[in-house]
């Protein structure tokens, strides 16, 4: 099942773009419970060695405890990354997360003030990061898409489709052109009045 199907669209909305963490994030919750297996197996085996209860025992208790402290944190990532999705449309951008309470998180392009993107000496090195969406009148960013792969390159895409949203070229003169040949009829209207005096 994709994103577009765990979200509803308006029917002239057209996916651009659509993505997840990236799978490696799985590892960091790996790294994580292997690192509290090994605190939990080293708290829970000096415990019962102290209390001079049997190596079957200490083996018994520890090996079970030690695994629960490895498979929380793996779950946790494991099930965050699966259901956690991105999507653009040509005017909005989607965040949907969660297991049994699902949250789908609507965002218009038209209120995006902000887009950027972030990298850790490890994100870096590995090509992955964050990138926040900020809008107007909110503290702090709106949106985070957190373990992306290239977040540069999913940045600049949100950044251009939200100008074309919002209108925004920096290379072109506001108004249109009728506009404009009104602005020079007056202007012309005023100086032809001025040079009679």
């Amino acid at each position: 099942m994709s994103a577009v199907d765990r979200v509803v669209l308006d029917d002239e909305e057209t996916v651009l773009w659509q993505g997840r963490p990236r799978r490696r994030v799985v590892l960091q919750g790996v790294a994580t419970g292997l690192v509290g297996a090994l605190v939990v197996a080293a708290v829970v085996w000096t415990a019962l060695s102290a209390a001079a209860v049997s190596v079957l025992l200490r083996v018994a208790v520890t090996v079970p405890l030690a695994a629960v402290a490895l498979a929380v944190p793996t779950v946790a990532v494991w099930l965050w990354r699966r259901t956690t999705h991105y999507l653009l449309t040509e005017r909005t951008l989607y965040h949907r997360t969660g297991v049994l309470s699902v949250t789908v998180t609507e965002l218009p392009l038209r209120k995006v003030q902000n887009t950027a993107y972030g990298q850790g000496v490890l994100g870096a090195v590995f090509g992955h990061g964050t990138i926040t969406v900020d809008t107007a009148g909110s503290e702090g960013a709106e949106l985070t898409l957190r373990a992306m792969d290239d977040p540069g390159a999913v940045q600049q895409r949100i950044a251009e489709q939200t100008a074309r949203v919002r209108g925004d070229d920096a290379d072109a003169v506001p108004g249109s052109v009728e506009q404009w040949r009104a602005v020079r009829s007056e202007v012309r209207a005023i100086r032809a009045a001025l040079g009679e005096r």
